[in-house]
């Protein structure tokens, strides 16, 4: 059992010894520090131009009446001329007698 125990740690350290042979003998990719230092001052100015209040002044809303921007949505620029019935001053005329006159 002991030989059996022996053999296996042996194969697990021989199987770490040649990891860590294949970590140690992988090349560390390069930074050229001059691209990176190129890269960086690029993002740093993009971030500073996001970053600055602008300087435009917003346009203020015009003031049409909700009225009439439904009714211009609805016919457009022209409008058509008011029904005449609906005219100030006009009364209705009724056929009928009023409840205070007496009917004979």
């Amino acid at each position: 059992m002991e030989k059996m125990m022996e053999r296996k740690n042996q194969a697990v350290h021989k199987h770490l010894d040649s990891f860590e042979l294949r970590v140690l003998e992988r090349s560390a990719t390069t930074i050229d520090v001059t691209t990176f230092y190129t890269e960086l001052a690029k993002l740093r100015s993009d971030v500073d131009a996001l970053l600055t209040p602008l300087n435009t002044v917003p346009e203020v809303a015009p003031t049409t009446e909700e009225n009439e921007v439904v009714m211009i949505a609805l016919l457009g620029d022209t409008m058509p001329p008011p029904d005449p019935s609906h005219d100030v001053g006009k009364r209705h005329h009724f056929d009928h007698t009023s409840d205070t006159e007496e009917a004979y």
